[in-house]
């Protein structure tokens, strides 16, 4: 390209020394390159920036010996850019040498921390390997990230995803427990395992208790996470009794479920100063009054149906678990709701939209099958026979999606209700 050392240095930012050291080498030999050396000059010679990233491996290894200068910012380089022959061959090079193994921890958490990075996996895998310790905080953390970064729209992949996890969750830290408890609590609402779901749900609500106590009695040391939390305390707060609520109710405990919605009615003890901003209280004190209605509707008192159709307006998220509610109530009890599902639109692709993050759609898209199957009964009481196949396809093909396989085994309930053979599988 015509460059001599003078030119190169003057167009890279190297010095004309430290080019001679790389290239020419002096008394005692060769000077390995820096990462920020390396940049720098393929960045002058105008070539695309991993150009050369295979020969900077020896780098990394000048000598025989690895160097964490230089591995560190090639290491994170490569994963930013997802050179995944180029981490392996560091990987490979290190061969689980324990003196590096909390750097590349350091790495994989700070990758994590910029957002999902689909290669951070195979650091998080290496570390597995070759930490001695099992039940190590880094272990479970490990585990954690690897949870998160598999789970996929299909149901049977995230039920064997979960069931890998779940021993090592209380080896968390804290902050870290009580995210993990949220979305365990979501994905096993997705199985409808209501057992599983109020371990997890009683889980939740005594971390909120010992981190957060109650408007009474509060905790004797404050919580203070190593990093924000991802959700508002409040939110947490109250997702351990939601969970609870839903898991009472799948097993007809309508009255002993309504009960908990006292618990996370009154939160504004709890708000921090954004919160209050947000209304976040506020918000869960109409969704405590929801939840508390919903639970007297299916238990028979249909008196609070107007009221309960009433606070489904104020909360667009949750529409799909009100009008499972309102079904379900509907089919249990013979009454018509013509009125009130004109009012809401059924639409997939609205709900997901107003949905915060992956776990919240993912739950959304198996609570529109179960709404789906609801829905088919309803129309099948109601004599509208081609509305109810249509609801029931339309659930199936969701389902299978989703590949959700208690979805299916319920869907197939339907088949022997259109024949007359039977009541549908209650839900």
């Amino acid at each position: 390209m015509g460059f001599n050392f003078s030119a190169l240095s003057e167009k890279s930012g190297v010095s004309r020394g430290a080019l001679s050291l790389i290239f020419v080498g002096g008394t005692s030999g060769y000077s390995p390159m820096s990462f920020h050396h390396l940049t720098s000059i393929t960045e002058a010679l105008s070539l695309p920036e991993d150009v050369f990233f295979d020969l900077y491996i020896d780098e990394c290894f000048f000598g025989g010996k690895p160097n964490r200068t230089r591995i560190e910012p090639f290491l994170e380089r490569c994963l930013e850019l997802g050179q995944l022959s180029c981490i392996e061959a560091v990987l490979s090079r290190l061969n689980g040498e324990p003196r590096y193994l909390p750097l590349l921890f350091e790495i994989a958490e700070r990758q994590n921390k910029k957002g999902t990075n689909p290669f951070t996996e195979r650091l998080y895998e290496y570390l597995l390997i070759y930490k001695g310790d099992r039940r190590s905080i880094e272990n479970a953390i490990c585990c954690y990230r690897l949870f998160l970064l598999r789970l996929t729209e299909d149901e049977e992949n995230n039920t064997r995803e979960l069931n890998t996890f779940l021993p090592y969750r209380d080896d968390l830290p804290d902050d870290l427990k009580l995210e993990a408890l949220t979305i365990l609590g979501s994905l096993c609402l997705n199985r409808m395992d209501a057992n599983e779901l109020e371990i997890l749900a009683d889980e939740l609500i005594a971390l909120c208790l010992r981190l957060f106590g109650t408007e009474e009695i509060r905790p004797s040391h404050t919580f203070q996470p190593e990093q924000p939390l991802n959700l508002s305390p409040a939110v947490y707060y109250s997702h351990g009794y939601v969970l609870k609520q839903i898991a009472l109710c799948e097993r007809g405990a309508f009255r002993e479920a309504e009960t908990y919605s006292q618990y996370y009615e009154n939160l504004g003890w709890l708000e921090e100063p954004a919160d209050r901003e947000r209304g976040i209280a506020a918000k869960l004190a109409l969704f405590a009054q929801a939840n508390r209605l919903g639970c007297r509707l299916m238990d028979g008192n249909l008196d609070v149906l107007p009221e309960f159709v009433d606070l489904l307006d104020k909360h667009p998220k949750d529409i799909v678990s009100g009008l499972i509610v309102l079904l379900k109530t509907a089919n249990d009890f013979g009454i018509s709701i013509d009125e009130w599902l004109l009012r809401f639109p059924i639409d997939l692709e609205q709900i997901l939209e107003l949905q915060d993050n992956a776990y919240s759609k993912q739950v959304s898209r198996n609570r529109y099958a179960r709404l789906l199957y609801q829905l088919s009964i309803y129309h099948f009481n109601r004599g509208r026979i081609q509305e109810s196949l249509q609801a029931a396809i339309q659930s199936w093909e969701l389902s299978r999606r989703l590949n959700n396989h208690r979805m299916f085994r319920l869907l197939a309930s339907l088949t022997l209700m259109h024949s007359g053979q039977s009541e549908p599988t209650d839900l």
